[in-house]
């Protein structure tokens, strides 16, 4: 109710201010009708009497005078001007005045020979606001005006004034103001009225149609039914929304349960996968994007894939250049600049998405690590040869054992026969001696390992690794850093864990001859717990890098080639991976990472119990 009120009001208020206005306007429209009216017969009246008398004026100052001696005796004139004031009902008094201010002639004759009265001009009424008008009209008493020139030759040495007086005008205006007033009452009347009955009739059916609208935009369940009073038409609508809603919320789950599946898949890839709508805006993003691009999905989702992939960068300009070209992209190799100064090599893959109808829909990017890639195929590669020799020594190992035995067994025999003793004797002896340790080699490396997990604290190993080869790497001018989590739980065999920490250590410390630095640190990397290993040695040569972890493989005078291999096939055993980032002249990191153990307490007290 106070709403309609206000609008009323509001309503009433404009036309006032309209009707206001107009009126003014018509007023000086009025009186400036008057005062051309006046002019034209000035003129014609004055150039008829100066004619008759037979002047001719030489310079202006002589027209000027003629003009003034007539205006101020003819008669005529101010006849005129007398008619023309009580055929006006709002017109106080026209006058002609020269351009001193000096009344010449007036329709009211004790103004003649006198000073131009003061009035105010209808220029600033109407330029001004009209309430504030409407105010000094009511309220006050005012003389306004409207002048026009009158010109000698040309020149306005006279003006002609017809002036209105605000009693008159307030005098006509007021039947029309005590309408407007009975009219704005009316309406008000009328508007409260029918904001009391309507609501009832129509707002509320169209409120509970809006409350429907909002809990089907909500997902909510439907509102109370319509109440039997309620039309048909209404009740129809309702009953529509409500079955909508049903659907709506029915697609709403699916939707959600779809992209909840989408995100859950996202999360377990490797690779970042990036997903933007056909307006080029992020809608979902791979936890894998964050590491890649170095900020996190707060930060990326909803942003225009321009914003993401700025245009500046190596990244954005291919990207930008597909999409524009409609290219579709396939692990393109590129070098992006980390925030460190690094640099990482990605492989992009970027297809455009249509619908049936060809009609775009989205852009699907794809980021991959280069390196990682490189690193897992070489893993790959490295445990398919690991597995071919485990296939090849585990039968030929015994094989060649057995004749072994038998030869070394008949060469003891062969030399107790002969009284000197021959070289080429010792010679044989020593080789069947370094293939039997070969062939113990092949199958202890390939012998089954039972492992006997537990729950195993990363930092608990590291910090016994680091107390075994301290004597070690004091005699090495080796200085042994442990940076360690308090706890770091895996699941695993603790002795073997420590068997392949202790190669790796082992191996860093025998990279620095001269002496120098070598780190511990247990972490966390996503789901994973992670142990690195970085010495301050030369680092590991290109040629060597994808042989590291070979069987036999070594760059150490008098090395096996054994600790590496083994310390992988623990890592893989444990469900694990090995990896490792060389830098020549300034060192090596190893990292181990193993899955990490969610529940580690109740796992070690079971664990206690069980060997208890």
């Amino acid at each position: 109710m106070a709403f309609v009120t206000i609008v009323v009001v509001a309503i009433s208020a404009i036309y006032l201010y309209n009707f206001t206005q107009l009126a003014f306007e018509a007023a000086a429209l009025r009186a400036g009708l008057v005062a051309n009216q006046v002019k034209d017969y000035v003129l014609e009246r004055v150039s008829n009497v100066a004619a008759a008398g037979g002047l001719h004026p030489a310079s202006i100052q002589e027209s000027e005078q003629a003009w003034a001696d007539i205006l101020r005796s003819d008669e005529q004139i101010s006849k005129m001007l007398r008619r023309t004031l009580g055929n006006e009902n709002v017109v106080a008094n026209i006058f002609v005045a020269d351009s001193h201010g000096r009344v010449l002639a007036a329709s009211n004759t004790y103004l003649v020979d006198t000073q131009t009265p003061q009035t105010e001009s209808f220029d600033r009424l109407q330029s001004g606001n009209a309430f504030r008008n409407l105010w000094e009209l009511l309220s006050r008493h005012k003389d306004y005006s409207v002048t026009v020139p009158l010109g000698v030759e040309g020149k306005p040495l006279f003006h002609i004034t017809v002036s209105v007086w605000s009693v008159l005008l307030r005098h006509a205006l007021e039947p029309a103001y005590s309408e407007l007033a009975f009219i704005f009452a009316t309406s008000l009347l009328v508007a409260i009225v029918l904001a009391a009955i309507l609501p009832n009739l129509i707002v509320a059916p169209i409120q509970r149609v809006s409350e429907s609208i909002d809990q089907i935009t909500r997902g909510a369940a439907p509102g109370a039914p319509a109440p039997p009073r309620e039309t048909r038409e209404f009740a129809a609508v309702q009953s529509k929304l409500n079955l909508l809603g049903q659907q709506f919320r029915g697609a709403q789950q699916d939707a959600s349960q779809l992209r909840t599946n989408i995100e859950h898949l996202l999360q377990r890839l490797d690779e970042a996968v990036l997903l933007f709508d056909a307006d080029g805006k992020l809608i979902a993003a791979g936890e894998q994007a964050e590491h890649l691009l170095e900020k996190s999905r707060g930060q990326l989702m909803g942003k225009h894939i321009d914003d993401v992939f700025p245009l500046q960068s190596a990244l954005g300009a291919h990207i930008f250049d597909a999409l524009h070209g409609g290219e579709r992209v396939s692990n393109q190799p590129i070098n992006v600049n980390r925030l460190d100064g690094s640099q990482v090599r990605l492989l992009l893959s970027l297809e455009s998405l249509t619908d049936p109808n060809r009609k775009p829909i989205g852009t699907l990017v794809t980021l991959r690590d280069a390196e990682s890639r490189k690193q897992l195929r070489s893993q790959l590669d490295i445990s398919s040869r690991l597995a071919a020799i485990s296939r090849l020594t585990s039968g030929v190992a015994h094989e060649i054992k057995n004749p072994l035995n038998a030869m070394a067994l008949h060469l003891e025999v062969l030399r107790s026969r002969l009284d000197d003793s021959q070289p080429e004797i010792e010679v044989i002896s020593r080789e069947i001696k370094r293939l039997d340790n070969v062939v113990k080699t092949f199958l202890s490396f390939n012998k089954p390992i039972d492992l006997q997990t537990a729950p195993v604290d990363l930092s608990v190993v590291a910090r016994e690794v680091q107390a075994l080869v301290a004597p070690h790497a004091r005699e090495s001018k080796v200085e042994v850093i442990a940076e360690l989590l308090p706890e770091a739980w895996v699941s695993g065999d603790f002795d073997l864990l420590k068997q392949a920490l202790l190669n790796v250590v082992i191996n860093g410390i025998e990279a620095m001859p001269e002496g120098g630095r070598l780190e511990m640190r247990t972490g966390t990397d996503g789901e994973d717990r992670e142990i690195t290993v970085t010495d301050s040695g030369p680092g590991i040569g290109p040629g060597a890098q994808d042989k590291i972890f070979n069987l036999y493989f070594t760059t150490k005078e008098g090395g096996s080639g054994i600790g590496l291999a083994m310390t992988f096939r623990v890592v893989q055993l444990h469900g694990g991976t090995i990896s490792f980032a060389t830098e020549t002249g300034k060192g090596t990191t190893f990292r181990l990472q193993f899955p990490l153990l969610a529940f580690p307490n109740s796992q070690v007290l079971s664990h206690a119990q069980g060997r208890g």
